[in-house]
């Protein structure tokens, strides 16, 4: 398993409006909950960090992500707990695991915690049942929109580079993939009900059983407003056994560039 984790580092915003940083295995989503693991264990690290954001600086988040690693190889190797994710945010390092046995987990942590020469932080520790694995998926696991959000911000950056006018309005397309016209017709007449959509479906060139939709509409470039479509986009075509790929729209440079 530890050869085939995936990981997915992401920022969010809590809802007391304070910056926080996000890492999770994305990779147990799917079989989520696992079995034989349903206690919820979490270690707290405690930093100076940065008065205004409350992250760490520099120094401490090399500091941080060593002492994660290690603690979760170490829980690995000893079959203690599986490592799920973590939150960085308001002067708090948060790594937490899955067990079948809070106190196992935790007094081999601590042994190990002790072994150690140094610890430049202050350390707690608290388990709770969660058989669902539920902090897990609704708190760890980023939304559609977040990733939509993180995956757009490339092609924002690269068009601000080249002088584009974010605010000018133009046609943006969404691209969706079916594997029958069927699923493609009926993803397209769902599609425009959510919002004001030109549709489009064209069959693959070689004219195999392969089907693109193109959704038109017209807009501006908004990072925030793109990733929610693009999200709901996405979930809709997984209604239909379809495949969101993204969006393009063409550059609209600023007067005088």
């Amino acid at each position: 398993m530890a050869n085939q984790a995936t990981y997915y580092l992401y920022h969010a915003i809590f809802s007391s409006g304070s910056p926080c940083i996000v890492s999770v295995r994305t990779d147990l989503a799917e079989n989520a909950p696992l079995p034989g693991l349903p206690v919820l264990c979490s270690v707290v690290f405690g930093y100076q960090g940065d008065a205004a954001s409350g992250l760490p600086n520099s120094e401490e988040a090399g500091k941080l992500e060593k002492l994660a690693r290690q603690i979760s190889e170490h829980a690995a190797h000893n079959h203690t707990g599986l490592w799920v994710g973590s939150l960085t945010s308001g002067q708090r390092r948060v790594e937490f695991f899955y067990t079948a046995d809070a106190d196992l987990f935790h007094k081999h942590n601590a042994a190990y915690l002790n072994g150690l020469s140094t610890i430049d932080f202050l350390i707690a520790g608290n388990a709770e049942e969660d058989a669902k694995w539920l902090f897990y998926q609704n708190n760890l696991l980023p939304s559609r929109k977040i990733q939509a959000y993180e995956r757009n911000q490339g092609t924002i950056d690269a068009m601000i580079a080249h002088g584009d006018n974010l605010e000018q309005l133009r046609p943006i397309h969404h691209y969706i993939y079916f594997d029958n016209l069927d699923n493609a017709q009926a993803y397209a007449q769902a599609a425009a009900r959510l919002g004001n959509y030109l549709s489009d479906i064209i069959q693959s060139a070689d004219h195999t059983e392969a089907y693109q939709v193109k959704l038109t509409h017209v807009g501006s470039i908004h990072a925030d407003k793109l990733a929610q479509t693009a999200a709901e986009l996405e979930e809709l075509a997984e209604q239909f056994q379809g495949q969101y790929d993204d969006w393009e729209a063409l550059l609209a440079r600023q007067t005088g560039l």
